[in-house]
């Protein structure tokens, strides 16, 4: 059984490193990267373990972005496979595998492999929701959260909060008004932390959306569901997002700056300027709150999952 936490990872009391060396690391396969981090610090990076729920666009760049400065453990979950649709935004996805329908998950295993051949990976082909999958990530250091579900931010907002583990989730949007004129186009870095940013109380899971994901296809079908248009998506919207994430994975996990206020950040593309937004914090939030139903429970309450 995962042993509880009682207690936050951290940041700066684990991970600290010293100041960064300029000289010595010629021959090194991480020289430019060891002259910031110092040497403990990559080593420190190659015992990180980070799950990536989620492996579309987003998630395809982060684990290339995590894979390239040797993170050394990973766990993938997703349950989809690569279509045509794709190709224009997954990092290293072939014809071939839009013909073959290849795992997601596989195609980020493929692309750790070819950066860093040494990592330990696990994947699971598999919804997030799903209990036997969830109790896999928690013994995570970080958790990026790049999935669009509903039932993946419940999942993994139960988690930080349960399990005491560090998250960001991820994303883009694009709007465009009733003449087709784009009228938004942004992205956006949501950090989660035990009792901070939390998925409900800043209303970014949608009760609805979470009883429609929860019907079987039959029923969607029957109530004319799934019938919207899909999201419009760029690739270089997606790398903005998943570029400041794993800045700031990197530079908080390896202490190289003050502790600040947790803030979201929403970078809009159109106008260039990014928005902090401080989250909310509802007071009788049971997943957040102190005393309240989930906070610091570990495993004396069950995540909320599917059998299986």
């Amino acid at each position: 059984m995962q042993p509880r936490r009682t207690a936050p990872p951290g940041w700066r009391h684990r991970h600290a490193v010293p100041a960064p060396s300029t000289s010595g690391f010629a021959d090194d396969q991480y020289d430019l990267q060891i002259r910031m981090f110092a040497r403990v610090g990559q080593k420190t990076l190659s015992r990180a373990h980070i799950a990536v729920v989620g492996h579309g666009a987003v998630g395809s760049l982060l684990v290339e972005y995590l894979a390239r400065p040797s993170v050394g453990y990973f766990t993938l979950v997703d349950d989809d496979a690569v279509e045509a649709s794709n190709l224009a935004r997954l990092i290293g996805a072939s014809q071939a595998d839009a013909e073959n329908r290849t795992p997601k998950v596989q195609l980020a295993r493929r692309l750790i492999q070819q950066a860093n051949p040494s990592a330990h990976i696990v994947h699971f082909n598999a919804d997030v929701a799903k209990a036997s999958v969830a109790d896999r990530l928690k013994g995570c250091d970080y958790v990026f959260l790049a999935a669009d579900s509903m039932r993946a931010r419940l999942v993994v907002n139960a988690l930080v909060h349960q399990y005491l583990i560090p998250a960001v989730q991820l994303g883009s949007k694009v709007r465009a008004d009733e003449q087709g004129q784009v009228i938004d186009a942004s992205s956006a870095i949501r950090p989660l932390r035990p009792g901070v940013g939390c998925l409900w109380c800043n209303q970014l899971i949608d009760p609805n959306l979470l009883a429609k994901e929860a019907k079987t296809d039959a029923e969607r079908k029957a109530q004319a569901y799934g019938v919207e248009e899909p999201n419009p998506s760029v690739i270089s919207l997606n790398a903005v997002s998943a570029g400041h994430a794993v800045n700031d994975f990197l530079i908080d996990y390896l202490g190289l700056r003050a502790d600040r206020p947790l803030r979201y950040q929403h970078i809009n593309a159109l106008t260039g300027k990014m928005q902090l937004v401080e989250p909310r914090q509802d007071v009788d939030c049971s997943e957040r709150s102190k005393g309240g139903m989930r906070f610091e429970r570990g495993d004396g309450v069950d995540l909320p999952c599917s059998e299986g």
